[in-house]
């Protein structure tokens, strides 16, 4: 799971046209500083990787929010807050699962496939409420995410 957490991170630096530099940390500090979403979210990414600052998973959400709170409708900043719940969840008995199912449900009522689909897992698989699982694979699949129509016909199969 972490490693999928390192690839999205790096996916979201590439999404925004810009990579992640560890180089520019400052000036990446100086634009979070100045209220640019992106600046944050690269802060919070360095945190996240250890690159450029000690890895800090806490710091790196901080950072992440902040990004959130100058940018409320981007769904990555939303949804990398939601996956980092979500990965405590998964490595730390003491973490809140909710946490992460409302920031993902937020992310998917913005439209963002990948929330709607994470959704469908959580629902599917921790939760396990079958219909709640399909309305969110449903969701996914007619926002375009292919696994989220496979799943949504798994399901009707079983």
């Amino acid at each position: 799971m972490k490693k999928f957490l390192i690839l999205f991170s790096c996916l979201m630096c590439v999404a925004f046209g810009a990579e992640f530099e560890s180089s520019k940390i400052v000036s990446y500090q100086k634009e979070c500083n100045d209220g640019v979403a992106q600046g944050c979210f690269f802060v919070g990414v360095a945190y996240f990787l250890g690159d450029g600052f000690a890895k800090n998973d806490a710091k790196a959400i901080e950072f992440f929010k902040r990004a959130n709170k100058f940018d409320k409708s981007n769904t990555t900043y939303i949804a990398t807050i939601a996956r980092m719940y979500y990965y405590s969840y998964k490595t730390d008995s003491g973490a809140d699962l909710n946490d992460a199912v409302k920031l993902f449900d937020a992310a998917c009522k913005l439209k963002d496939a990948d929330s709607c689909y994470e959704l469908g897992e959580i629902y599917n698989y921790e939760i396990v409420d079958n219909s709640k699982a399909t309305s969110y694979y449903r969701q996914s699949c007619n926002l375009q995410k292919m696994d989220g129509c496979l799943k949504l016909r798994n399901l009707k199969n079983k």
